[in-house]
């Protein structure tokens, strides 16, 4: 069953595959640059990609947004193409995102017209994935068409690159118009701060140059003359000091220092030199009262008169400067005075001014900075530059991406393996059948003897051989929903002859193999205690019991031992039809009395088998009290003493009592079970109705096993070597 749903699975996932539209996929890759590009080594206003994962699917996100993909569509003009029918691939899609999809599925818009329909479908459809951990984005699009399919994705990849520049470039523009408002303010502002100054100055007559006021400058130029006044009085009134005291002691005024700076006394102290020098040499010549002599003396008094009225203004030029000197000083402490007034009283004017020019310079330096990023940012408004860029363009794919017609049937073949196996399963435990040996020896605790095979199969004519066992799926499948004698073939007399005598007619078949087991089974039981009388009984009728006792006794008698089929089933005496049809007289006479043993008693003349029929009697109907009787009992432990085995046939457990009746008289019961059609619930009611069963129980036998199937179900070991070593189940002998 697994194999054919299989099959008719993978037929129909071909059959599928072949009728699908094959559709192509392009892909555009981007790479995402994270590293900001600083052209005009100023800082940007637009800031770069961040390098974290949630900035990375934001330009996912962009990349498959609303904007691009009617960017797309206004470009290649995909809302003016027909619309076409959505493939069964991306129907089938569709279809999983809408089942798995843990978002409400979209209302649909009463007023959306087709280019919004068209641009929220290709949204959709377009794929955007990111290369593991790098920053590679793959761009794909699906189509019917491979031109399209790769227009669509070059667009994708195109558009979001300008999109993101017009963005950028829309920000540098609103950053210059605010900056330029902004210096707009500035500059007013900067216009009224200095303005203010310049009206301070004015108003309270500060007046500055070199960075400091007039009267700064005035008390610094007049600290330095009084300095200078100072030094020159105290030389005047050192040299008048001077002058004076030598003047008191009666000295030489004309030694003092500035008398011998002076050209004139110098020139009169070297004419009076001349004229000592030109009388002393008159006097040592002429005498004293020589006419040249007191002329040399007069020229002489009138130049020390000279002398002597130069060093008195030299006294009284000492004296002036002295005057003068004072004077001096005394004017520059005045006007430093003043002007220190004047000074103390602009100190408290220019407080102001210099919280007034403090103000125009923020002003001022606030405006310069505005000024130079306007003009960094127009900088940047020409050179605008992008994150990203394409490094791999979309081509026309040559080959469809879909539908993969090999995974489809491989797919379509493991879920018909799947719904197989699922209905298998199913089966198996809605099954109440026996397939296994193991299903019996855990529900009845007793060994299986032997597992008999079908034994229509080995009919001669049946047409057995190599080639007609081979599996044939149909037969098979039919085979699996067979239950009972329904769907069986219907054998006629002849037929019911045959399998009754095969294991003489086919001593080396599967099926004489099957019952040589059962022999050795039943005779090995119990070695201490040999089980001669064997009764063959089943829950239900058609079991094949009746079959399975002919045949093992026929293989007991054919090994060379002394054996007798009783035929106890007096409902449905089978074996009396085939060995005895015409007997009068049998079981059921011998144990009233009417006949005698040698009466009843017919031997088969091909096998020597001994057989004890059972005529039909309508007018018998205390069967069960006559089977379990106590001349029941001793016919069987005088017939033990003549033979080795003795088979006994008798009626199903669970419709009439006979069989249970025959159980306290037995030595051994083997219970026949029809493979995969009786039922569990059968057996086990039979053996609970049949006192004394589960001490005389020694196995049972799974019969019309077909080999072929059973070994699905567990290693069996007939039908297995039956297909390994043929020349051993030849069907000759």
């Amino acid at each position: 069953m697994v194999a054919v749903i299989g099959f008719l699975a993978a037929l129909l996932g071909a059959v599928y595959a072949l009728q699908l539209t094959p559709v192509y996929t392009a892909k555009s890759t981007l790479l995402i640059d994270t590293n900001q590009k600083n052209i005009i080594n100023a800082e940007a206003i637009v800031s770069g990609i961040g390098r974290d994962n949630s900035a990375l699917e934001s330009e996912l996100e962009l990349i498959r947004s609303y904007d691009v993909a009617k960017r797309v569509v206004r470009k290649l003009k995909l809302d003016e193409q027909p619309n076409a029918e959505p493939s069964r691939v991306s129907a089938v899609r569709q279809l999983i995102s809408l089942v798995f999809s843990r978002e409400p599925a979209p209302e649909p818009k009463l007023n959306e017209n087709k280019t919004d329909k068209t641009v929220r479908s290709l949204a959709k459809s377009i794929s955007v994935d990111r290369k593991g951990w790098t920053y590679v984005v793959d761009i794909k699009y699906t189509s019917e068409n491979p031109v399209k399919a790769a227009q669509v994705a070059n667009a994708f990849a195109d558009e979001y690159l300008v999109d993101q520049l017009e963005a950028n470039y829309e920000v540098t523009r609103r950053a210059n118009d605010w900056l330029s408002e902004r210096l707009s303010d500035l500059r007013k502002k900067v216009r009224e701060s200095e303005r203010a100054v310049e009206l301070f100055k004015v108003e309270n007559n500060i007046v500055e140059t070199n960075g400091s006021t007039l009267s700064d400058q005035q008390v610094a130029k007049l600290n330095e003359q009084l300095i200078l006044a100072r030094a020159e009085s105290a030389q005047a009134q050192a040299k008048y000091d001077q002058v004076q005291a030598v003047r008191k002691r009666g000295g030489d005024i004309t030694a003092f220092a500035d008398a011998l700076q002076s050209s004139a006394l110098a020139s009169l102290k070297g004419k009076a030199s001349e004229i000592r020098r030109e009388l002393a040499n008159l006097s040592a010549k002429y005498g004293d009262r020589h006419p040249s002599v007191v002329s040399a003396r007069a020229q002489l008094q009138d130049v020390r008169r000279s002398i002597s009225s130069e060093a008195k203004r030299i006294l009284t030029s000492t004296e002036n400067a002295l005057r003068v000197a004072s004077s001096r000083e005394k004017s520059i402490a005045a006007s430093l005075a003043e002007v220190k007034g004047t000074a103390s009283r602009d100190g408290q004017a220019e407080v102001i001014l210099r919280e007034l020019e403090r103000e125009a310079a923020a002003n001022k330096a606030l405006f310069e900075s505005f000024l130079s990023r306007f003009k960094q940012t127009s900088e940047q408004e020409k050179l605008n530059t992008n994150n990203s860029r394409v490094i791999e363009r979309a081509s026309p794919p040559t080959a469809p991406s879909a539908p993969n017609k090999k995974s489809i049937v491989i797919l379509a073949t493991l879920l018909g393996l799947g719904l197989g196996a699922g209905i298998a399963f199913l089966l198996e435990q809605l099954d109440g059948g026996y397939r296994t040996t193991i299903q019996i020896e855990k529900q009845l605790g007793v060994p299986v003897l032997a597992t008999i095979p079908r034994s229509d199969s080995e009919l001669p004519g049946s047409g057995i051989g190599r080639a007609a066992r081979r599996f044939n799926p149909f037969s098979f499948l039919a085979g699996l929903f067979r239950r009972g004698d329904k769907s069986e073939r219907r054998m006629g007399k002849n037929d019911r002859v045959s399998i009754s005598r095969l294991v003489v007619q086919k001593p080396l078949s599967s099926f004489t193999e099957a019952v040589r087991a059962l022999r050795m089974g039943i005779k090995f039981a119990d070695v201490d205690r040999p089980q001669k009388i064997v009764l063959l009984a089943s829950a239900l009728p058609g079991e094949g019991k009746s079959t399975i006792a002919s045949n093992l006794a026929l293989h007991a008698a054919a090994s060379g031992e002394r054996v007798l089929i009783i035929d106890l089933d007096l409902r449905h005496p089978v074996l009396t039809s085939l060995y005895a049809p015409d007997a009068k007289h049998g079981a059921v006479e011998l144990l009233l009395g009417e006949v005698d043993l040698k009466q009843v008693i017919v031997k088969d003349a091909a096998s020597g088998l001994h057989i004890l029929p059972a005529p039909r009697r309508k007018d018998l109907t205390h069967t069960a009290e006559l089977l379990g009787s106590k001349r029941m009992k001793d016919l069987f432990t005088h017939l033990s003493g003549f033979y080795d085995l003795i088979v006994v046939d008798t009626s199903p457990l669970l419709p009439v009592t006979d069989g249970r009746a025959l159980i306290d008289v037995v030595d051994s019961l083997v219970l026949v079970v029809k493979w995969e059609t009786t039922a569990r619930d059968a057996v086990d009611a039979a053996l609970k109705q049949s006192l004394g069963a589960d001490g005389k129980l020694t196995g049972v036998v799974m019969n019309d096993v077909v080999a072929s199937r059973a070994r699905y179900y567990e290693y069996y070991k007939s039908g297995y070597y039956s297909k390994k070593y043929p020349y051993y189940y030849g069907g000759s002998a």
